[in-house]
């Protein structure tokens, strides 16, 4: 989706209003980096995040959350199978401050007390950070493809990379796209099971 197209940026989705500030997004990831929480757990709370008020099919609630958490973007997924995620080079706990830091000094919006920011417009603005900015440094530090860099770049950045790595870098992070496909696929078993044993009574 072009965001130059639109006119306004969406607060609804399908007719669903939609709580589209950019900390509700960014509670939506944190929950989906949740080991403690289930796959349910998890989207029961996305869904909350992103809806006043979630809508009767579930099915439309979460295909609502994946289009507006991925921004419309219809190759979201196949990114974020070939690990093409651009959340993996910076994590929003970690790098909080250095955010924060970025807006302050770039747009002069102070994250922590602006009423409101849509979270695509957020996001845009994140992406559109000058390469001088800390955040925007880390990020290439720790993606940069270090077979094409010369010697002394390559050991800057690998140096860089240690002291700025990401606290979960070797973790699996599930997408709301795999939580939901999970959650979808043990839905289908249990409605399986109890299918069996309801043939097993008769």
């Amino acid at each position: 989706m072009n965001i130059l197209l639109l006119n306004g940026l969406p607060e609804e989705y399908d007719g669903a209003a939609l709580s589209a500030d950019f900390r509700n997004m960014i509670q939506v990831e944190q929950v989906m980096r949740d080991d403690d929480l289930t796959d349910t757990q998890k989207m029961i709370a996305s869904l909350n995040l992103l809806y006043p008020e979630i809508p009767a099919d579930a099915e439309k609630a979460v295909k609502g959350l994946i289009w507006f958490f991925t921004r419309g973007k219809d190759d979201a997924e196949e990114d974020s199978k070939n690990g093409n995620s651009a959340s993996k080079s910076f994590d929003f706990d970690q790098d909080a401050e250095k955010i924060f830091a970025a807006f302050y000094a770039t747009y002069g919006i102070s994250l922590s007390t602006i009423d409101y920011l849509h979270w695509w417009e957020f996001m845009a603005l994140l992406e559109g950070l000058p390469e001088k900015t800390l955040i925007k440094r880390v990020m290439y530090w720790r993606t940069a493809d270090l077979s094409k860099l010369h010697k002394e770049e390559r050991k800057h950045v690998q140096a860089m990379r240690r002291l700025f790595a990401l606290k979960q870098a070797s973790k699996k992070l599930g997408s709301i796209e795999e939580v939901n496909k999970r959650t979808l696929d043990r839905v289908a078993d249990r409605f399986a099971a109890a299918q069996r044993a309801l043939k097993n009574k008769k």
